[in-house]
């Protein structure tokens, strides 16, 4: 006995498009490791080397060519870094090039961001250091990098090297990130790349938001929401075990670098807020309440 199947054209249509629909919303988000750098518009070298390097006490690494030109690269720990590109009117400019989270793939991200509709710059792509990176933007227009740390590449084979002891922290602790709205479930972060909140103050939730933190899925690291108008409010935040000591460094290494005094943070945390000659930040926190 022999049955003929036949289907019309729209029946096969739609059985292809169900297919390619079901595809997409089964393709996983890879792992996201934390913070892996924040790339920075600077003046020139020396402010960077300066400021960066003496002043704060990060070895400078290595350098490498990227898209804005060479990229001078100071290491904070094994897969943390700040990097800076040459820019004699980046004092006018929007200084941050990018902020990079570490990703387990490169390209399963790009086909997990697709699959959610995210626009992307360009598909992925190997940096002039050696790793796969893939590059968007946040609704604020934020550039937004993930970026696969690569066996040979520069960083990897930095692995235990230019760590200095005189480096005034280990480790970023969260990146502060201009955001047009203060929304307490953001799409892009939240729904989308699984960010958490874990953190918003006031709690009362009648009451605007001053400050929300959202913890990167895969690790202890967050970004900061914080209603600043200023869009070079970007900033890597450090954390130090005691604020007196850190301060106290830093006014004996100071030379011409401003150095306000701590302070006290609406999360009950001692901060220290400090500024380059561009006017780009950078903080520092206890990781515990203080009285």
């Amino acid at each position: 006995l022999i049955v003929k199947c036949q289907f019309s054209l729209s029946t096969i249509l739609f059985l292809f498009f169900f297919s390619v629909l079901s595809h997409a919303q089964n393709v996983e988000r890879p792992a996201l490791y934390g913070i892996a750098k924040m790339t920075y518009r600077i003046s020139n070298f020396d402010l960077a080397q300066s400021y960066y390097g003496e002043f704060l006490g990060f070895s400078k690494a290595f350098s490498y060519s990227g898209k804005e030109g060479t990229i001078d690269s100071y290491k904070i720990n094994n897969r943390q870094f700040l990097e800076f590109v040459e820019d004699k009117n980046a004092s006018l400019k929007k200084r941050l090039v990018s902020v990079s989270f570490e990703t387990e793939n490169a390209q399963k991200m790009q086909e997990y961001l697709l699959s959610k509709g995210v626009a992307l710059d360009r598909d992925v792509y190997i940096d002039g250091a050696g790793n796969k990176v893939l590059l968007t933007h946040d609704p604020s227009g934020i550039p937004i990098e993930f970026i696969q740390y690569m066996p040979g590449s520069k960083h990897v084979k930095s692995m235990g090297r230019f760590l200095s002891s005189e480096r005034i922290a280990t480790r970023i602790h969260h990146v502060g990130l201009y955001s047009k709205q203060m929304l307490e479930n953001p799409e892009f972060y939240t729904q989308i790349l699984g960010f958490q909140l874990i953190l918003r103050i006031p709690e009362d939730r009648n009451v605007e938001p001053k400050l929300l933190y959202f913890r990167i899925p895969e690790s202890a690291e967050m970004i900061e929401h914080y209603p600043s108008p200023d869009e070079n409010f970007n900033h890597p935040c450090f954390v130090t075990m005691d604020m007196q000591e850190t301060y106290s460094i830093l006014r004996t290494r100071k030379k011409t670098e401003v150095l306000p005094p701590p302070g006290m943070g609406m999360g009950k945390r001692w901060l220290l807020n400090i500024w380059n000659q561009d006017g780009t930040k950078v903080e520092f926190t206890e990781p515990y309440m203080s009285i």
